[in-house]
Order: C-alpha cells, then structure tokens, then sequence
C-alpha cells in the first residue's frame, strides 16, 4: 500500500478527513448528512446559490425524512457547509463525491456535460492526495474512459494525486423504510487501493453492507442492471394488463397470487406510466453504449414502446367508458388526482399525469386537478393549479381519475365524492388504491389498470 493510501486511509478511519459532496440534490443532501453525522467535516458545493444559501441555513430543501432530521443541527456544529465554488470545496477536502445530474438531451442521447465539467474543474484542483468518488449514474465505461482522462489533464496521476472509485447512487426517493444510511452500497475503483479507500469510507459513514467489484465499470453496470430490471419489467406488467383487462381477468389479483410463490417472482405493478428521475431515464444510457458496440437493446427499446403507450391506453379507455354512458370525452369534467409520478412526494419528474394532462388538453375535455404536495404544474406552457382539497376538484364532475399513489386518496370518503358529481359518473383507478366493490357501491362507474 503506498504512503498516500496509507495516510488517507488513517484520516479516514479517524474521521479527520474532509469531504466534498459536489451536487447537493436528492444525492448529494442525504450523503453531505451522513458523512457530517459519522463525524466528518463536510463541504457542499452546488452552482445553484439558492441551494447553497438554504444548506447554509440549516434548511433542508429535499423530501428525506433523515436530512430534515439531521441538517440543521449538524450545519450549527459547524460540520457542514456549502459554497458556489468547486475549488473552495475541493482544494481544501480529501474525499470529493460527485453527484451531479447525468440527463439525457432532446434527442435522447446521454448528456454527460456536468460530469465532465465537475472532472476538468477537479484536475486544477488536486492539491495534495485525494479520494474521487463517483456517483453519477451512466454506462459502463464511463469513469475509467471519461472521468479519469479529464481528471488527468493537468499531469495528473493515479497513486500520486487520486484515487478514483464508481459508486452508484441508490437513493430511493420518499422511500421511508430505506434511506441513504441503510442501502448496501457497491463500490468499484480504478485499483485495489482506490476500491479499499472506498470501501472504508462507506462503512464510516453507513449501517449497511459494502460490496466491492472489480472495476467502476462493473459498479455502473450493477446500476444499470438494477434500473433496467425495473423498466422491463414494468413493461411486461403494463402489457399484461391490458391484455387481460380486454380478457375480462383481474390481473392485479393474479399479481397478488403469483406472488405468494416463495422463490423465482418478484411482483411488479402496471399503472399509467412511468416516471420519475431514473427508471425512464437510466435503461437509455445503456441503448446509447450498446449502438456504439454495435448492439442494438431490443428489450429495452420494446419497453419504452410499451411504457409510452399506457398514458394513450388510459385516455382511450375513459373516453372509451364515457361514450357507453351516453357522454364524450371532449368538453367532459375530467378530475385527476396525483400529479407527483409516485405517492407520497413531490417530485412531477416525467410523471405520467403530466402526459394524461397533456392527452386530456389534446381531446378537449375541462380538467381539474388536485395533489396534497403539489400545488401547480405547468404542461404545454398551460399553468393548471391544484384544487383546495379533493372535495372541491370534483364538484359537478363526470370522471375522476386517480393517478398517484397518495395515501389520502386510499381512505378518502368516495360516497361523499360521488355525491358532488354528475349522473353515472367514472371512477378511473390506475394504481388499483380502491376496491371495486367500494367505488360501485358509492355509486361510481369503476375502472382499474389491469381489471376488466
């Protein structure tokens, strides 16, 4: 091991390293909490100075339970900061974890600016020996033949001037059971000695296993795998379901049986979409780094066929359900409930119900919408703003649609809500939260994903 490592690995191990997160988002927050509360010295760095004004402040701007819990506090003790400036918080930190956004541009391709940016920025500013953590989500390939080169444009070596570990970020955003302290953690560096300081300092700060691999391309390819494991076979499931919605069998209740079965199935659900930061977009990193091998991802490409259908799907099964009742879809009241693309956060990143609003404007019916977290979202330069609570969104409606997972809408008193509507009116639940036999029985016509 040489004399760098070894002096690193001591700063480590007595928490006297200083730590760099650099993208204080839904990454870069929970990580800049843990390693300050492990007892490391923490500095954010973001370009956006409201963010680092409000870390400064002791407000946490993200929906994790543990970083509210924790930040103010720990910006008191003076264990975390944050600054504007990359060289502020690099020059003077030990250990730099780079969480900036990896999106994809208009025409689909990955976009891999702030990465490379944040690497040429770092290789003016490797004062003394330094651990470069990568979180970033991306191909195979990535940190070894993208990151590095960049990092080592000012002379800059392995051994002498960094370390350099991948290790994908998990974060499951408004996962209350799993937060950033308790997922296992895959860490792959560019030697054995980068990986051991990895390694080291995720057991410093986690109470969760650490796996090593053998390379950061194998670490970005285990998130890749996870991803794409998602997206297919949220495909499938979607498929399927309307598959046997047109068979006249409750597919969701065979979802519940099959996956009583102890081994070999793992329960996926279909709903109207797909959404969020990662799942849409993570799978097609890796279709771009497979048509530059020359290998074309058809499963991946026949899932986002699948998985951009299911908002169209959703439309024509309403108006569809509309017409049988004597009514059409123009000029018709539609409610839809959930703007968020999951339950119980915030986030209308790629939400589905931005794409059912979006179909809905298209066939011009009159829209309403609520969500408890979100109070307004603009969709085709189009402003539509929650109702007050689900009582008044529904007043003289003809369909409700429920589109997120949100709890108040598993319990809300939907005689009461069929009360304020007009005759035979539609109760459409893509994410299955209502019973059939409770909507018909407060008078609703009853729709669900994947039940006939």
């Amino acid at each position: 091991m040489s004399e760098n490592t070894t002096a690193l690995l001591d700063k480590i191990m007595s928490k006297k390293a200083k730590v760099c997160v650099v993208g204080l988002g839904y990454v870069g927050v929970p990580l800049t909490v843990a390693s300050a509360q492990a007892g490391f010295d923490v500095i954010g760095v973001d370009m956006e100075k409201e963010k680092v004004s409000m870390i400064n402040k002791g407000i946490c701007y993200v929906e994790d339970a543990y970083s509210e819990k924790y930040l103010p506090d720990l910006v008191r003790a003076g264990l975390i900061s944050a600054t504007n400036s990359l060289p502020d918080g690099a020059t003077s930190s030990d250990i730099v974890i780079v969480c900036v956004p990896t999106p994809l541009n208009p025409k689909g391709d990955p976009d891999l600016s702030f990465l490379k940016s944040v690497a040429k920025d770092l290789s003016k500013n490797l004062s003394g020996f330094k651990l470069v953590i990568v979180e970033s989500t991306s191909f195979p390939g990535t940190t070894t033949d993208i990151f590095q080169p960049l990092l080592q444009r000012k002379g800059k070596s392995p051994e002498k001037d960094f370390a350099l570990v991948y290790s994908p970020e998990r974060i499951d955003y408004g996962n209350a059971k799993f937060g950033v302290r308790n997922i296992p953690k895959v860490v792959g560096g560019i030697n054995d000695e980068s990986t051991q300081l990895g390694a080291e300092f995720y057991k410093a700060i986690l109470d969760a296993p650490v796996v090593t691999v053998g390379s950061p391309s194998v670490a970005e390819a285990t998130k890749m795998l996870e991803n794409i494991f998602r997206y297919v076979n949220i495909a499938l499931v979607n498929e399927l379901a309307i598959l046997h919605e047109t068979l006249g069998v409750d597919f969701i209740e065979a979802i519940s049986a099959a996956a009583t079965k102890p081994f070999g199935f793992m329960p996926h659900y279909p709903g109207p979409g797909v959404g969020g930061h990662c799942i849409p977009k993570d799978p097609f990193y890796l279709v771009f780094k497979a048509k530059q091998a020359g290998f074309l991802l058809r499963l991946v490409s026949a899932s986002k066929t699948v998985n951009k259908m299911m908002p169209v799907h959703t439309i024509d099964r309403l108006a569809k359900a509309l017409r049988t009742g004597k009514k059409s879809l123009p000029n018709a009241i539609v409610v839809v409930w959930g703007l968020a693309y999951k339950g119980e956060v915030k986030d209308t990143r790629r939400s589905p119900s931005i794409e059912l609003l979006k179909l809905l404007k298209q066939s011009r019916a009159k829209i309403r919408v609520f969500d408890p977290y979100v109070p307004r979202v603009i969709v085709g330069g189009k402003t539509y703003e929650s109702s007050s609570s689900e009582i008044e969104s529904v007043r003289d409606a003809d369909a409700l649609m429920i589109a997120t997972a949100h709890n108040a809408f598993r319990t809300v008193d939907l005689s009461k809500i069929r009360s304020l509507m007009r005759d035979r009116p539609i109760l459409y639940d893509t994410r299955n939260l209502r019973t059939r036999r409770e909507c018909e029985e407060a008078g609703f016509t009853y729709l669900a994903t994947g039940r006939p």
